[in-house]
């Protein structure tokens, strides 16, 4: 199957901009029959604030990896190498994403590691050259209900252990009272920063 091209029984999600500029990549439908998404403003919120901070001379950008611990459809990973990333890491559990997003990257060309793995217990020690990483952290909307700590444990892992990150960026329904993290609402959703270089 072709970037350009849907999946049947999926939505198209377009690239924003960037060299993919317009590529539309499949969004497998749930078992549920949702398609999940981020919303424009989100996308484009976020790649400001990491704008921002490369302007700041806080890190280079194409030195850099962009790694999504719930990568579902990988519209913001690819969406990162778009925007002149190195390379983006992808955490997706789900079997039909998984292979969905496996097949969309390797026909993209872009150097990427997607990885079949449980981002609560694999979320660091990535076998890849770049030393500087952006993470970004969308969990499914059922977790802060169930599993707010586990991610919160999962952030602070990172933050102290994991060498290198720049920024780690989480996205949720409500702002996050959680150190270190400024949260910027856009309606129904929150980015929520944190910067460490």
């Amino acid at each position: 199957m072709k970037p350009g091209k849907k999946l049947k029984g999926s939505k198209g999600l377009r690239i924003q901009t960037g060299e993919l500029k317009g590529r539309l990549i499949p969004s497998p439908v749930s078992p549920e029959g949702k398609s999940n998404f981020t919303p424009a403003i989100i996308k484009k919120s976020l790649f400001d604030i990491i704008e921002s901070l490369q302007l700041q001379g806080r890190f280079n950008l194409e030195e850099s990896a962009f790694i999504d611990l719930f990568a579902g459809s990988g519209q913001m990973g690819i969406e990162s190498l778009s925007r002149g990333f190195a390379r983006a890491v992808f955490l997706e559990l789900a079997w039909d994403r998984f292979e969905s997003l496996k097949g969309v990257l390797d026909k993209l060309g872009k150097p990427h590691l997607v990885l079949r793995k449980d981002a609560f217990r694999f979320y660091s020690g990535f076998d890849i050259p770049e030393k500087t990483k952006v993470y970004f952290m969308d969990p499914p909307y059922s977790f802060w209900d169930k599993k707010t700590e586990k991610l919160k444990k999962v952030v602070e892992e990172i933050a102290q252990n994991e060498p290198g990150v720049v920024a780690i960026i989480v996205q949720s329904p409500l702002p996050l009272n959680w150190e270190g993290f400024s949260p910027r609402s856009f309606g129904r959703n929150t980015l929520n920063v944190r910067v460490l270089a």
